[in-house]
């Protein structure tokens, strides 16, 4: 590999390390953006029950209707924030190469099977794409001579073994 290939590959890869910083942080932005609304709906819940008691010490508040919907949806909202912010803090996992463990909490690098902290094991996640396979089998005009697996119609070499298609 030459200098100016060495130099351009790292040029790429910290531009690819920016990019995935900026995401970072903007997902960082929207979870205190969304914390901060969390924290409102808090504060006005504890508003609308204030409100509810009378002025004697020690009164039991009385929550009418109104308060009682205005107390559900507020918590709902909230609710759903912490949906959100959950699912970005997923998204800055990814965008990191980490996962959390589901039992102790501790990140790890994405690739590990085991955690580092609690050896939890990590259950892999497998997806199948039938129509996929399915349309590449259906468009397959030879298999590969050693593996025997099908090549699809613009395939020059096996994806599995690398044999040519001849």
């Amino acid at each position: 590999m030459s200098f100016f290939d060495k130099m351009k590959k790292g040029v790429s890869d910290a531009g690819s390390k920016a990019k995935s910083l900026v995401e970072v942080n903007k997902f960082r932005l929207n979870i205190q953006s969304l914390e901060a609304e969390i924290q409102d709906r808090y504060k006005r819940i504890g508003q609308a029950v204030y409100q509810s008691t009378s002025d004697e010490i020690g009164s039991e508040p009385e929550l009418d209707q109104k308060t009682n919907v205005s107390i559900v949806q507020l918590s709902q909202e909230i609710r759903f924030r912490q949906q959100e912010i959950t699912a970005l803090n997923k998204k800055i996992l990814e965008l990191n190469h980490q996962k959390s463990c589901n039992k102790c909490g501790r990140l790890n690098q994405l690739e590990v099977k085991y955690c580092s902290e609690c050896g939890h094991e990590f259950t892999q996640v497998v997806t199948i794409d039938i129509v996929a396979e399915r349309a590449a089998t259906e468009n397959a005009d030879f298999t590969c001579s050693k593996c025997q697996e099908p090549f699809g119609q613009n395939d020059r070499f096996c994806g599995k073994c690398g044999a040519s298609r001849q």
